[in-house]
């Protein structure tokens, strides 16, 4: 949450900025993994591998949501 005046900035803002970067960075990180994985030739491996990255994907994406806020019905 930020929390400073109009026009300035403290640590919490410079925290909240950087955690929405570091987000960001992640994000563009498994696109391009989502975007290249059908190019990778990697012969008989590819079936052993594309389902590990998935998983791995889905896991990086289900620890990076929050969780804790509740759902209105």
């Amino acid at each position: 949450m930020l929390t400073s005046k109009a026009f300035s900035m403290d640590l919490n803002d410079l925290v909240s900025v950087g955690k929405n970067a570091l987000l960001v960075g992640i994000a563009a990180v498994l696109t391009y993994i989502g975007e290249n994985m059908a190019n990778i030739d990697l012969d008989s491996a590819s079936v052993l591998v594309v389902p590990i990255v998935v998983v791995m994907v889905n896991t990086i994406v289900s620890w990076i949501e929050d969780h804790t806020k509740s759902k209105k019905k």
